[in-house]
């Protein structure tokens, strides 16, 4: 199933890494899922091309532009140019990548005016947005923030009445090694004897140094600290000077394995923000220090639900109550316990599979079987390539099948579905009810393997179940042991073994 994605996205020292960092996540997610990814990106000071570029998806570059701004949105100054300068621009590199299924957007400056005249050239639009300042034009909208009661309509009035939202922390878009540690991790004992420390990529208002002051006036010598910063910290000479008066601090710069520095931490100091997700997906109880506007809705409401020690915007925040706060950490074990079971409630790692299926679902829809397809599912189970991984690996008899075929369109317990691409069949799924379980057995048309269609058939079905048998809480899969690739593509699905048997909760 080929996916073609264009995603609009800057870093700079300004706005910083993370809109860039997870436009990576997703675009690293589709490519997987055979999509070919271009990003579209603008030359400001502190951008990311290097690493867009290593992770080999392709970069379509826009100059750093000397025209004025808009003033019209908040967050104007942060595209370097005009929204009309803007479209007019990516449109021109968009010829170099062709008309792609979806355009993503990520970024603060551009609105429906840019959306608009770029919709001609797309398929369909997302816009990852956290602020709910402005319009979009837009077909599915993403923000991955926490929010309270009025999360789901603070959009109202902004969006198409047809656009799909999918919002709060279920959908976070984190990297798979944060998964597969959070499956892997320990259960914290609340007790502190490891500290990590990161406020993102640029941390322009150097809030690592306030910690590190704090963590030295605290004179906790067994301390082990790991401090992270991003390669665009201009505040690198100063944080290395502060960090080798602490007699275990390590100061690392522009890592790769912040899921695994996560994971052997027992306590954080950071921002909101993307990091707060991945923090929380392990567990990790955290003191928070919000250093962006944007931030401030997501650390409340956190702070609400007991998962964060939250200490308030970063401008009236000091060393001395960084201090306080990490004197307190150390000494409540009962406290940091609580925090990090709070935690690990809010994200759960499968935000961005959820995610790449939304974008994927555009393409595929899936329909109930009906009497003429008794024959061309009959072919298709009885091909080769099928009955090399079924239970039963014997042609079948074609009367055997069509009075099977004729019973299962009857029983209410029973659904086969036919998952279809643009008209074309490309797969089958059928499902049987057993009360509060059904179990799932699905196959691809022959000629729709190795397209990454498999895992998007059985998303899509998990949520055919959910959306038609609400009874049901839990959908199962029996598979072969030497069917590699359906073991593959269910535990991409989101399915966890179980003995012989993989079985996913589709309600908590």
């Amino acid at each position: 199933m080929s996916l073609k994605v264009a995603i609009r996205a800057d870093a700079s020292v300004q706005m910083g890494s993370g809109h860039v960092m997870r436009c990576l996540t997703l675009a690293d997610a589709l490519y997987e899922r055979g999509a070919e990814v271009a990003f579209i990106s603008r030359e400001h000071p502190g951008n990311l091309f290097s690493l867009i570029e290593a992770s080999g998806h392709l970069l379509l570059r826009l100059p750093e532009s000397t025209s004025a701004p808009d003033t019209r949105l908040a967050h104007a100054a942060w595209l370097g140019t005009t929204q009309t300068e803007d479209a007019q621009q990516t449109a021109a590199v968009l010829r170099q990548f062709g008309a792609p299924d979806w355009l993503i957007v990520d970024h603060y400056a551009i609105d429906a005016e840019w959306e608009a005249t770029l919709r001609p050239l797309v398929g369909r639009i997302m816009v990852i947005d956290d602020l709910a300042d402005r319009r979009h034009d837009c077909d599915l909208l993403l923000d991955q923030n926490l929010q309270d009661l009025t999360g789901k309509t603070r959009y109202d009035g902004l969006l198409p009445s047809t656009a799909v939202t999918l919002i709060g922390p279920k959908y976070a878009l984190l990297r798979p090694e944060f998964k597969a540690l959070r499956d892997a991790a320990r259960i914290r004992s609340g007790a502190v004897k490891r500290v990590l420390v990161f406020f993102g990529g640029g941390d322009p208002g150097n809030e690592t140094a306030k910690v590190l002051l704090a963590l030295k006036s605290l004179a906790r010598e067994e301390l082990v600290v790991d401090v992270v910063v991003g390669s665009a910290n201009s505040h690198y000479p100063q944080l290395l000077g502060l960090s080798e008066q602490l007699p275990a601090c390590t100061l690392y710069r522009q890592v790769g394995n912040m899921a695994e520095l996560m994971a052997n931490a027992d306590l954080a100091v950071g921002a909101g923000g993307g990091a707060m997700w991945e923090r929380s997906c392990l567990g990790l109880p955290t003191i928070v220090v919000s250093v962006a506007a944007n931030q401030q809705p997501g650390c409340e409401a956190m702070a609400r639900q007991g998962a964060i020690l939250y200490l308030g915007q970063s401008e009236r925040v000091t060393t001395e109550l960084v201090a306080s706060a990490l004197s307190v950490a150390v000494n409540a074990v009962g406290l940091i316990e609580s925090i990090a079971q709070r935690s690990l409630e809010v994200a759960d790692g499968l935000g961005t599979n959820r995610v790449v299926s939304h974008l994927l679902q555009a393409r595929l829809a899936l329909r109930p079987a009906e009497i003429g397809d008794c024959e061309p599912i009959y072919q298709w189970r009885n091909a080769e390539s099928t009955r090399k991984y079924s239970q039963d690996a014997q042609a079948i008899d074609f009367e055997r099948h069509r009075n099977w075929f004729s019973q299962v369109l009857l029983d209410p317990d029973r659904r086969v579905l036919i998952g279809e691409i643009d008209g074309e069949a490309v797969g089958v799924l059928r499902f049987d009810r057993d009360s509060e379980r059904s179990v799932i057995s699905v196959y691809l048309v022959p000629g729709h393997y190795g397209k990454g269609i498999g895992v998007h058939l059985i998303e899509a079905g998990c949520i055919w179940v959910e959306n038609n048998w609400p009874g049901v809480q839990t959908v199962e899969a029996i598979i072969m042991a030497n069917n590699l690739p359906s073991v593959s593509a269910f535990s991409k699905a989101g399915f966890r073994s179980k003995s012989y048997a993989y079985e996913k909760k589709i309600r908590n």
